[in-house]
């Protein structure tokens, strides 16, 4: 039975959750990014088959453009690298990350900023890659929208 850790939104994970338990895997949800750490020691080491990394609940702060924008990458964004740090020892070493890309606020919206934040993630699982002992961890990026299943 495959082991999943799937962080994220409380909606989105308990979707992905229950998706991935009919399909016979057992699941471990974390939908506060600060808890991540103490569920991941909880597991033990080397558990994990794979990791799904949800969009976190989000809410855009700031008076400017400029500054939505700057706490949207900030607290939204790289939140993602601190995540995948703490739970990048808990998987085994042929494991997978799966990361969901969220839907942007209108304020930050844009082609240019889907791409900008596609190629941090693609930074952010290339930097895991190198963290692993033979660099041969799975990296996939979807897209908001795909269906739990």
């Amino acid at each position: 039975m495959p082991a999943v850790l799937v962080s994220g939104a409380r909606a989105h994970v308990v979707e992905v959750a229950a998706a991935l338990r009919a399909r016979g895997a057992a699941v471990t949800e974390v939908t506060d990014l600060d808890d991540l750490p103490a569920a991941v020691r909880a597991a033990g080491g080397r558990k994990f088959d794979t990791y799904v990394q949800l969009p976190a609940e989000f809410h855009p702060q700031g008076d400017t453009a400029i500054q939505r924008v700057h706490h949207f990458y900030a607290a939204g964004v790289l939140a993602r690298f601190a995540a995948l740090d703490a739970a990048l020892p808990s998987l085994l070493p042929d494991g997978r990350v799966t990361f969901v890309l969220g839907q942007l606020p209108a304020s930050v919206a844009g082609r240019a900023d889907r791409e900008a934040r596609r190629a941090l993630i693609r930074v952010l699982g290339n930097a895991a890659r190198a963290d692993t002992p033979d660099g041969a961890l799975g990296i996939r990026v979807l897209d908001w929208g795909v269906p739990a299943d």
